[in-house]
């Protein structure tokens, strides 16, 4: 089955800040993220059900070598990404840890 993908927009609006943030700190780290973010995407997309769940319906899915993590829902064909976050923040309690 092929799946697609699909972003909140709160998710894009965390994605950016994480990049500008990044690059604010370290030229070239914020790429750095994007590539882990759209490595991540391609590789959900291909199977969403290699996750596992962690609260409820949402899965999470960990970036490549960074602290950061997507935490997604399937629905039918299609990933919806929910949330992009640091690891160290404090745990979503709609999301889990």
């Amino acid at each position: 089955m092929k799946y697609t993908l699909d972003l909140d927009p709160r998710a894009v609006k965390e994605a950016a800040d994480i990049y500008a943030y990044r690059e604010r700190e370290k030229k070239g780290s914020g790429d750095r993220f994007i590539d882990a973010l759209v490595d991540r995407y391609a590789r959900i997309k291909a199977n969403p059900f290699g996750y596992q769940k962690r609260k409820g319906e949402f899965r999470h899915a960990m970036l490549h070598r960074l602290k950061y993590r997507l935490v997604f829902r399937i629905h039918g064909s299609e990933v919806y990404v929910v949330q992009v976050r640091h690891t160290s923040r404090r745990p979503s309690r709609k999301f889990g840890p």
